[in-house]
């Protein structure tokens, strides 16, 4: 039987093994490789991070990464944005399971407010567009996410957390293996009272009141496999999220009703199979629903829903071609199309195909990485879009790294064809990146330092001339990224400073764009002491400039820390602790909508030997 501390240590090992070990990531070629290898700007956020962090949704997470900037009109499961260096909604390209999660609505956006993270193994995120690899929509980056995965030996779980603003999680997750057939279930229930979402003293007639959220995940998956090397899938996940939210204005009053629904569905059915001992094949057959409904029960009622879908048939593959070189290619079939449930947008689809192949490899000191694909959507004409990266071993575990890329972005549905501002003749935004930085690395160790730059045009705006989204805008983000992971004397460290240029070039004077911050910061340390883990994360976000009732206005900057510990109780039972918000900073990253203040929350997890 193991004593108490063993147990802490043993679970202790599985939350810090994201920093003691060297990080593995996929996104940057399509199959796994060192961190240190990847020529692209990427960062990972594992299970067992996620685990330590004790957060409860999937934008406390990224809001810690280099370069990630997250806004919100609110607390939990209110409307946000992500941005990456500078560029977000539209322009941030968000996967699940591999699968594109961007609505085809008017907002474009993967709603990733709707997203806990008890169901989420890992996230990768690229800076800097990859349209080369991943097509449409990758200007300013991707975020790609993957569901919880089984093992082969038993394991369950049971997880109840509790705090502040009467928020409460129960989670229950199980998977294990009999005979060939791997097994997993997983199934979450979030619940808050949450803050009072918009602060009626900056806009008239708001009401005051929390708005509340809940969401319920579920995610599934069974694969057998037929012989070695051969296995067949099938995965599932759900996410079921509702809210109340604020309103404000003249046609607007403090005693509104406003009521918010998401539902996110995947399907997948997909095949891993090793050809030949140097080629591997994956091929996956998967529908993504997205359902939105907005209810204003007020003196001027509303209700608007729509469903977007993708149904995606992709094929990838990784063929080793000797001597350090490995190519990639395959082809990337969709139909996405758009519904309204209530009058709104006309029922719309249309076909994407793309073919895509890559190569890298390694030679005499220099590592180099080719990507290219061609994408060709209904309605516009084909689009060709290349990845150039370029690394040099400098010696003293220090490599330099350069790359050139190209990315488009096809409209959504919802801008070609919503009902008085959409524009059918709306073109592809267009972009161009260039990276030079040098990386230095030592076992689990890696350290980053990037000059970047990413011009975009033929931006999509709303035309207040001809009351219609016009391509009229254009912008451009450069700026310094500083990135570092690893271990020092005893302590886990994860840290990064980004200072960014993100500017309106279609204005004169090259403005600042609206909500974008010029400095990012973030540090993460944890330690373990005796049987106890301990961790700190700091946050920092420059001033940045919004829209007032009056005209433009400044959203200070602002600084949050939050506290964690875990430990072990028991063979089976341990816990963990969350402290939200220290030092209770009032700040806003949408001007008038309040975030969350000083918070508690403690949780117990049951793990039964079986």
């Amino acid at each position: 039987m193991l004593g108490t501390a063993a147990v802490a240590a043993q679970a202790q090992t599985a939350a810090a093994d994201a920093t003691a070990l060297p990080p593995v990531v996929v996104s940057a070629t399509g199959y796994p490789q060192a961190l240190s290898q990847a020529l692209p700007s990427v960062s990972v956020i594992t299970r067992a991070q996620i685990v330590q962090s004790g957060a409860q949704n999937l934008t406390t997470l990224l809001q810690q990464v280099a370069g990630v900037q997250i806004t919100s009109s609110g607390g939990p499961g209110q409307p946000g944005n992500v941005f990456v260096r500078g560029f977000g909604g539209t322009d941030v390209l968000v996967l699940l399971d591999g699968v594109p999660m961007n609505a085809q609505d008017s907002t474009g956006t993967a709603y990733l407010n709707n997203f806990t993270i008890d169901q989420i193994q890992r996230i990768e995120i690229i800076r800097g567009n990859v349209s080369a690899i991943y097509g449409s929509g990758a200007i300013g980056g991707v975020v790609l996410i993957t569901t919880r995965e089984g093992s082969k030996t038993p394991q369950a779980s049971v997880s109840v957390t509790a705090g502040s603003r009467n928020t409460a999680t129960v989670s229950a997750n199980a998977s294990g293996q009999v005979g060939n057939t791997a097994l997993q279930a997983g199934i979450s229930r979030y619940t808050t009272q949450g803050i009072s979402a918009i602060n009626p003293a900056q806009l008239a007639n708001a009401n005051p009141n929390a708005n509340g959220y809940r969401n319920t995940t579920m995610n599934g998956s069974i694969v057998q496999t037929l012989a070695p090397g051969q296995s067949l899938g099938l995965r599932a996940f759900r996410s079921e999220g509702r809210a109340s939210y604020d309103s404000s204005g003249a046609y607007a009053s403090p005693t509104d009703t406003n009521l918010s629904s998401t539902t996110q569905d995947l399907g997948q059915l997909f095949s891993d199979n090793q050809i030949t001992a140097a080629w591997q094949s994956h091929l996956s057959l998967s529908q993504q629903s997205t359902t939105n409904t907005t209810q204003s029960f007020s003196a001027y009622p509303y209700t608007g829903s729509y469903r977007t879908r993708i149904q995606q048939f992709l094929w990838r593959n990784v063929v080793q071609l000797g001597a350090g070189w490995t190519g990639t290619g395959g082809v990337d079939l969709q139909r996405q199309s758009i519904a309204s449930v209530t009058n709104g947008i006309p029922s719309k689809q249309r076909d994407a195909k793309a073919v895509f192949v890559g190569i890298d490899g390694v030679f005499s000191g220099n590592e180099l990485q080719l990507n290219l694909r061609h994408d060709a959507i209904d309605g516009y004409s084909g689009q060709n879009t290349a990845y150039l990266g370029y690394g040099r071993e400098l010696g003293g575990g220090f490599k330099a790294i350069a790359s050139y890329s190209t990315a488009f972005n096809a409209a959504p549905l919802g801008y070609l064809y919503a009902p008085y501002y959409g524009n059918p003749n709306l073109r592809p935004e267009k972009a161009h990146s260039a990276e030079a930085g040098v990386q230095w690395a030592q076992g689990a160790s890696v350290m980053r330092a990037t000059l970047f730059q990413t011009t975009a045009t033929d931006q999509w705006q709303y035309d207040f001339t001809t009351s219609t989204f016009q391509n009229i805008a254009s912008s451009r983000t450069r700026g310094l990224e500083l990135s570092g992971r690893g271990n020092w004397s005893g302590w886990a460290y994860d840290a990064n400073l980004t200072v960014q240029q993100p500017v309106n070039t279609s204005l004169p004077g090259d403005p600042t764009l609206q909500r974008r911050a010029r400095s990012l910061a973030n540090l993460a340390l944890s330690r373990e002491i005796g049987p106890v883990l301990l961790g700190a994360a700091v946050h920092y976000s420059g001033a940045r400039w919004d829209n007032g009732p009056s005209g433009r206005v400044t959203l200070g900057s602002y600084t949050t820390v939050d506290l964690t510990a875990s430990g072990a109780v028991s063979k089976e039972w341990s816990w963990n602790a969350r402290v939200q918000n220290l030092f209770d900073k009032a700040y806003q990253t949408v001007y008038g909508y309040n975030r969350e203040p000083f918070g508690v929350f403690l949780g117990l997890t049951w793990r039964p030997a079986l």
